[in-house]
């Protein structure tokens, strides 16, 4: 047998040498010692049975081969003693270390507590909204359809007759489906409340389209979607629950909605939603020789297997121009039909600024691993002997490193633990501060485990990204000199050195550019502000009232219902005038086509507006020419209709608009040519940040049988003498006399209306300016701590300079000067940033460019006030150095 020197010179033997050593490694280093003589008479047995290899059958070989993995399974059972030995040891003394230094414990998890409970609460939304799929099955190939325009990806809501031909030809979709919202109340028998409900019309293959079915009875058949279909209904099971207690025995029977009778086919799961939760499902009854041009249905297709979207958008582009071909007059120009994914439709009014949100939070988050990593410095600097003594003992830098990583780790994880239940309070004050219907998917926000992964993530990455540095520095200590310095107290060029100061200016410049972005909102949101929207909306009350579509089936009977109502409430006291229309300003907005007089084309699509005479003289809207309505437009008389500037700017820019004919919605019920007898001011009708849109006025008291459901929902507007909320009251009790069946609903101030309008940009400027300020309270508290903590180790220093006659201003200009040269290196690494990433924000600004000087420079000016605040009170201090103290003491 060749001795265990010879072994290494043996080919034949090598995997074997190579075997043991990979085993020596997964071995504890204490075991592998004791294991030695073991391993090398395991080594010769080896050695003497692959000399007879060729001898021995299968199974000796299979048994030799065995025995070889045994040995790996051996060696990872004893994990637990290296666990033991080292990583529990470091544990061990990482929380001794925390808690022996609690002061800095407690300021280290409360700054990551906050960077990562920000994080956690945007990515919770970020996750909830753009990165989990919808909630119906395969929801990938769930696509809306519907009108766009040249050079523009996104698509927009389908006419009934466009919907009817992509019905009737698309070979792409196995389902498609329509949908718009209703209106519906429902009063429990014996009961006078009303209650209102959250109502929606969809059409036969809805269900299909979703993939997902009733939970009990069934959905709509072709001949209930049909004009003369029988009146039925779904339920939601929320409603169902609510109002009939879960009865079962519901389905068959019928119930009242609106004053009409309905049968109850079917009850939907718990949880289900399409747009939110509905109550109530009806059947949009379609009708193929219905000519409605109005463009108000949400229209969904199921692709089928194997079809991309790429060729079912091609497929709807090329039955476009089918559609065109038999329809001339009803499409507008550069129209096309176009999909999208459903769920990139969803979000995408919100998508961009949930990832600047996300983007925003983790400059806090690296704020805050920047001025952790500023303490773990000051603290590697404060433990130089302690580390020379363990390296002095035997401890590689390895080991080391692998101590201070594991003490970040352990900081990390308790500010991450913290962090998660702040993000569970952020979570609901965000959403609390959410304008209504901006965040689609609100209701799918919560802590699923992808969340909970990426907070457990985020918590170990900054723990080894704000430990890295100090652990970094350890491998440099110098033995020597460390063992000579007295109680763990260094030079004071280790205080000033360049690495501390990098971090600094690295989190100035993050802190700017985060202020700067916030200061571009708040610029703004004053512009927003100072938008005048064309009309006074002070001292203005609007509700409304929707009378029950059985009872008031005529428009005589709506008309009268109206007249009564507004004469009523216009005498209350305190009203100066009154007036209604079917839609108020930055409410709702309803567009209808119109054809100019001589012309056999569309001449484009306008906001149409229903109104009584005083309209104008209540909302305080300027005629600029002709006149306003009167009594005397009439069913009977010349039917007329009022323009805004931008419709004559538009249409009568060569001719005098007074006199001139248009026909609005001819195909659609109102076929009459109406002349111009007046044009008003441009008012703001969806946003202050829109150009006020092209609007027709036509008298209500002109209203045509074909727009019947057009005025079926009134809104009335009142001027008040005073607060006009305070009318609420007297409003409630003469609807009530007037008609119980018609409750008010929506009493609001015209102001809240228009403040409404802006609502989004006051989210955006809320979330960002928190940010902002905890990015600048982070940024001062880390400038603070680096100057206190070279103040202190440049104690001797300092009294040395007084000593020799420094003054205390010299000495305050000293420490300032060092910290304000760190503050103005991050402001101008801070505005070259910004200059780059506010561009992103470009789509959210209104008034203000993305590198706005003024922004820039006023935000500059903030941090350097900051930044010398922060400098001033260690300086001061400095200023207070007893010069023999000083010297004594080093």
């Amino acid at each position: 047998m060749k001795p265990m020197a010879d072994l290494t010179e043996t080919t034949r033997f090598r995997f074997w040498l190579w075997l043991i050593k990979v085993i020596g490694l997964i071995v504890p280093r204490r075991l592998r010692a004791d294991w030695k003589q073991e391993w090398q008479a395991e080594l010769r047995h080896r050695e003497a049975l692959l000399a007879d290899w060729d001898k021995l059958n299968w199974q000796s070989k299979l048994d030799l081969f065995w025995r070889g993995l045994g040995a790996f399974w051996d060696a990872l059972w004893l994990q637990q003693l290296r666990l033991e030995d080292e990583m529990f040891q470091d544990l061990r003394y990482s929380v001794r270390m925390l808690l022996k230094n609690k002061a800095f414990t407690v300021v280290a998890v409360l700054t990551l507590a906050l960077g990562i409970g920000a994080n956690t609460a945007i990515f919770s939304v970020v996750n909830a909204v753009l990165l989990r799929p919808l909630p119906y099955p395969e929801s990938e190939r769930l696509m809306e359809a519907g009108r766009a325009f040249i050079g523009s990806d996104e698509v927009s809501a389908l006419s009934e007759q466009k919907f009817v031909f992509l019905r009737d030809h698309a070979q792409s979709f196995e389902a498609i489906t329509a949908t718009t919202g209703a209106r519906s109340e429902y009063q429990p028998p014996g009961e006078s409340q009303v209650e209102s409900l959250r109502g929606i019309h969809i059409t036969e293959h809805f269900f299909r389209a979703l993939g997902v079915n009733p939970a009990n009875g069934r959905g709509f058949t072709g001949e209930e979607d049909s004009p003369a279909g029988e009146r039925v209904v779904i339920l939601g099971d929320a409603f169902w629950r609510r109002s009939f207690g879960a009865d079962i025995d519901l389905i068959g029977k019928t119930i009242t909605l609106n004053d009409l009778t309905r049968t109850v086919v079917g009850i939907m799961p718990s949880g289900f939603e399409y747009f939110g939760p509905q109550d109530v499902f009806m059947p949009m009854r379609v009708d193929p020789a219905r000519q409605n041009e109005g463009h108000n249905w949400t229209v969904l297709g199921r692709l089928k297997q194997g079809v991309t979207p790429d060729e079912a958008g091609s497929e709807l582009k090329q039955l476009f121009d089918q559609f065109q071909a038999a329809h001339p007059r009803s499409v507008q120009q550069n129209e096309i039909f176009g999909a999208t994914s459903w769920r990139a439709s969803m979000t995408r009014s919100i998508r961009e600024l949930l990832w600047i949100l996300l983007g925003a939070v983790s400059f806090i988050l690296l704020i805050a691993c920047v001025n952790i990593a500023n303490l773990q410095l000051t603290r590697a600097t404060a433990r130089r002997k302690e580390m020379a003594i363990r390296v002095a003992l035997g401890a590689g830098g390895g080991r080391l490193m692998r101590q201070l990583l594991t003490e970040g780790a352990v900081l990390a994880l308790l500010g991450g633990a913290v962090g998660l239940l702040l993000s569970l309070w952020g979570m609901k004050a965000m959403l609390a501060l959410v304008p209504a219907g901006m965040l689609p998917r609100a209701g799918e926000i919560d802590l699923d485990g992808r969340v909970l992964a990426f907070a457990m993530a985020a918590s170990l990455l900054t723990g080894i990204v704000f430990s890295l540095v100090p652990a970094l520095q350890t491998l440099r200590v110098d033995v020597n000199r460390a063992l000579k310095e007295g109680g763990g107290k260094t030079g004071a060029s280790a205080a000033r050195g360049p690495l501390r100061s990098m971090l600094v200016v690295v989190e100035v410049a993050l802190a700017l550019t985060l202020t700067v972005g916030a200061g571009l909102l708040l610029r703004t949101f004053a512009n927003l502000r100072a938008v005048e929207p064309g009309f006074d909306a002070h001292n203005v009350l609007t509700f409304e009232i929707a009378p029950p579509a059985r009872k008031y089936d005529k428009v005589a009977k709506l008309k009268d219902l109206y007249s009564r109502a507004l004469e009523g409430v216009g005498k209350l006291p305190g009203v100066e005038s009154a007036a209604l229309t079917n839609k108020l300003p930055f409410d709702r907005w309803f567009n209808l086509p119109y054809r100019l007089a001589g012309q056999s084309d569309w001449s484009g699509s306008t906001e149409y507006r229903l109104i009584s005479p005083d309209y104008f003289r209540v909302i305080k809207m300027a005629v600029r020419q002709g006149r306003p309505f009167n009594e005397g437009d009439t069913a009977g008389a010349e039917p007329v209709v009022i323009v805004n500037e931008a419709f004559a700017r538009r249409n009568f820019a060569n001719v005098e608009p007074i006199g001139q004919q248009l026909c609005v919605a001819c195909e659609y019920g109102d076929p009459a040519l109406r002349r111009v007898v007046g044009v008003v001011n441009e008012t703001k009708q969806r946003s202050l940040s829109e150009a006020a849109p092209v609007t027709v006025f036509i008298p209500l008291t002109q209203t045509a049988e074909g727009v019947r459901q057009v005025a079926q929902q009134a809104s009335f507007l009142l001027r008040t003498a005073g607060d006009p909320l305070l009318l609420s009251g007297a409003i409630q009790d003469e609807m009530r006399q007037l008609d119980s069946t018609a409750p008010v609903k929506n009493l609001r101030s015209l102001e809240q209306l228009v403040g409404s309008s802006i609502a989004p940009q006051r989210f955006n400027l809320s979330l960002l300016s928190l940010f902002a300020g905890l990015g600048l309270l982070l940024a001062a508290v880390g400038i603070y701590g680096v100057m206190a903590y070279s103040v202190a180790q440049r104690t001797h220093e300092i009294g040395l300079r007084m000593a020799l006659g420094a003054q205390n201003g010299d000495v305050l200009k000293l420490v300032v000067g060092q910290g304000m040269s760190l503050a103005i290196g991050g402001v101008v690494l801070g505005l070259l940033a910004s200059a780059g990433l506010t561009r992103l924000l470009k789509s959210f600004l209104f008034g203000v460019k993305a590198t706005d000087p003024l922004t820039f420079a006023a935000v500059s000016l903030l941090l350097i006030s900051v930044a010398l605040l922060a400098c001033y009170f260690p300086a001061r201090r400095a200023t207070k150095v007893d010069p023999m103290i000083a010297l004594r003491y080093e």
